[in-house]
């Protein structure tokens, strides 16, 4: 195809200020525009900045998950020790109720 040829398919169909026009006769003018690198710029910080928060708030539920896992740990060690010393405290209760009674029954 010729430039010509093209140049007069284009002219035919222009956009101006977001408006598509039809014209009759050739222009070889043509506007384009495209973002410019400082608002490309801006939203890949925000973007960089939005992993940065979604990235610490990950660590943040982390440690809260360790937190709570330690504490679970935790109690469940101070259960175990309560009921040993539950245990050991009512056998000793029987052991000295049991030698009771028989000092009774049999007598000294």
């Amino acid at each position: 195809m010729s430039t010509l040829k093209i140049t007069s398919m284009l002219s035919k169909f222009l956009t101006a200020r977001g408006k598509t026009t039809s014209i009759g006769r050739p222009s070889h003018r043509v506007f384009v525009t495209a973002t410019s690198r400082p608002l490309q710029d801006k939203k890949d910080k925000q973007t960089a900045e939005a992993c940065q928060s979604v990235t610490e708030a990950a660590e943040s539920v982390k440690d809260g998950a360790r937190s709570v896992k330690k504490a679970a740990e935790t109690v469940t060690n101070m259960s175990k020790e309560v009921t040993k010393k539950v245990s050991d405290t009512a056998e000793a209760i029987t052991d000295k109720a049991a030698s009771i009674i028989k000092e009774k029954v049999v007598g000294k």
